[in-house]
């Protein structure tokens, strides 16, 4: 059955440890009582197998089976769209698309339609690499008025009362009183498209509901958009013919690409991100964590990525050589894409492509979408402990459906929440949480709570991409990848929820605070220095550039918008194709 309309998502408590603790299964509303600010007391178990997987990443080779890039298998190919197929990139013969309907283009210096302000946070400012957080601490497995402290990159305390302010490693401490605002996990994005997130729904929206993933990607204005992005990147992989040499080699703004929807999803919470980039570079390593490549900051990378079906032979057969060496313990792909037999079809053929039958069936493996997907195809999922990643709103504004989240819970499937890219409607995660949230309330009979939806897009996330060990929940030990919201505290899940980018307070990514509210900006980095940015009617400040000079690390907030915005127009005088694709999407949009 195929929910049609707009899009939610999963998920199901199995009791554990609380830095260990996921959703999946079967669950009503009453599943997840809130704890209470005050009570720290782990919450009710549910459904057995309540025992992660080890994700600790081992040491050694980062190189694939295929010996290509290790985020991404042979065939994938740069990363060419969510529903492209091996020869979508080359289809342009459908008819045009229609112009998308007119859409708020606030930019972050825009103030329409927001009556948001800062919060009433404070910052002592004390030691640069100590940093103590006063507020509502949601783990996600509880929430309590408590603390959390960070030493370096590292979460060393999160507990209720003053425990973490009267610990030796506290002294001499910036302290930043967050005035009752929710201390969470920062949001992982376990989907995000993220070298086309320059666009949104004003330069492509479908121009009608489709069947599967074949279909829409051959529409003439589709097609061209692609052509910007490969030629900006420099991808030798379907680049233009008119692309102008000044974007080859060094002329190259992929940094660029990369770096703006890093942007999007960091002033929204946002601290990893799987962006499908392709061949990756030295400047990710700025900004968000770009989790599926070597610039993650975690030691190794061990997430492949394949953003096309099927993939070949060789590839799906490097890949499950690669989960019996331990080379990779995530697997990404696209599958189930749609609404019809074509697209259902594609979970088979996932089983039947490899040498050795069904390797591909495996714990490493998270299905992305699985739109065509019904209880018997979940049910083969959670018996070889596969997972799902959800993308409600893009799979809504494709095929006027979404997955069958109701039957995937039923089986007992982990999923995640991702909004996919900045065309379906969803700029940032937190986009896609309200657009899940509405769409359970509508179509799912209410089936999740706010709790659910935050686990989803942390806990959940984290173990899906076999992270769990590092990220994903707040206790010591873990990385201290923050964010802080204002809202009700009494109701901190909800107030998670119903966040904006206005509304977050701070993001903390490795121990740094990189976004937030302008008067938190003395317990940011000093060097090389932070820039201030109106974000619907907020002021806040972005701490972009690095002190490197090295692999554009140095770029601004101001000088990589400038650079995109400049080459958006130089394309649109130059591609002959009939299309503008100027002026580069907002870093966030404002309603």
């Amino acid at each position: 059955m195929v929910f049609r309309l707009w899009c939610c998502v999963v998920l199901v408590l199995s009791a554990s440890a609380c830095e260990g603790s996921r959703l999946t299964g079967t669950l009503s509303g009453d599943a997840f009582v809130d704890t209470g600010v005050e009570d720290s007391a782990e919450p009710d178990a549910g459904p057995t197998d309540t025992t992660l997987e080890d994700s600790a990443a081992a040491d050694g080779d980062d190189d694939d089976a295929d010996g290509d890039d290790d985020t991404t298998l042979a065939d994938s190919q740069e990363d060419v769209g969510p529903g492209d197929t091996a020869d979508a990139a080359d289809a342009t013969d459908a008819e045009d698309a229609n112009d998308a309907e007119d859409a708020n283009d606030a930019d972050a210096a825009d103030t329409t339609g927001s009556d948001a302000t800062g919060s009433d946070a404070t910052v002592t400012v004390g030691a640069p690499d100590r940093i103590l957080l006063i507020g509502v601490v949601v783990t996600p497995d509880v929430a309590f008025e408590g603390e959390v402290l960070v030493v370096g990159d590292t979460i060393v305390c999160a507990e209720p009362g003053d425990a973490c302010s009267t610990s030796p490693d506290a002294v001499g401490a910036t302290i930043i009183d967050t005035a009752g605002g929710v201390i969470a996990p920062g949001l992982i994005d376990t989907h995000n498209h993220i070298l086309f997130d320059i666009f949104d729904d004003d330069d492509w929206l479908p121009s009608q509901s489709y069947a599967d993933h074949t279909q829409w990607t051959s529409e003439p204005r589709y097609a061209a958009m692609l052509d910007v992005k490969q030629c900006l990147a420099d991808d030798s992989q379907g680049k233009p013919d008119w692309c102008p040499l000044s974007y080859d080699g060094d002329g190259s703004l992929k940094c660029e690409l990369d770096k703006w929807g890093e942007l999007k999803g960091m002033i929204a919470g946002t601290t990893s991100i799987v962006g499908l980039p392709g061949t990756s570079k030295a400047c990710f390593a700025s900004l968000s964590r770009s989790i599926d490549s070597p610039q993650n900051d975690l030691g190794s990378d061990r997430i492949q990525t394949s953003a096309l079906f099927p993939p070949s032979k060789s590839s799906g057969d490097g890949v499950c050589a690669n989960f019996a060496d331990g080379d990779t313990e995530a697997y990404l792909i696209h599958c189930g894409e749609g609404i019809n037999a074509k697209a259902l079809a594609e979970f088979t053929k996932l089983g039947t492509l490899t040498t050795v039958p069904m390797c591909l069936y495996a714990p490493q493996t998270v299905i992305t979408h699985g739109t065509a997907f019904g209880p018997t195809e979940f049910t083969t999922m959670a018996t070889h402990g596969m997972k799902l990643t959800w993308s409600p709103a893009s799979n809504v504004a494709l095929y006027g459906a979404t997955t069958d989240i109701p039957a995937a819970l039923d089986a007992d499937v982990v999923i995640t929440l991702a909004p996919d890219w900045s065309m379906g409607g969803s700029q940032n995660l937190l986009d896609e949480l309200h657009f899940a949230a509405a769409w359970d309330d509508d179509y799912f009979d209410d089936r999740l709570d706010a709790r659910d939806l935050v686990f989803m897009t942390t806990a959940n996330a984290a173990f899906a991409l076999a992270v769990d060990d590092r990220l994903g929940t707040l206790a010591p030990g873990m990385l201290a990848d923050v964010m802080v919201v204002q809202g009700d505290g009494g109701d901190p899940y909800a107030a998670i929820v119903a966040a904006t980018p206005a509304t977050v307070t701070l993001t903390m990514i490795g121990g740094k605070i990189l976004y937030g509210d302008g008067a938190l900006e003395p317990a940011a980095p000093q060097a090389p220095g932070c820039e201030q940015v109106d974000i619907c009617g907020v002021p806040k400040f972005l701490c972009v550039a690095e002190t490197s000079t090295a692999d554009k690390l140095n770029q601004t907030y101001a000088a990589i918008k400038g650079a995109l915005e400049a080459a958006l127009l130089d394309l649109d005088a130059v591609s002959g194709d009939g299309f503008d694709f100027a002026p580069l999407a907002p870093l966030v949009r404002c309603e």
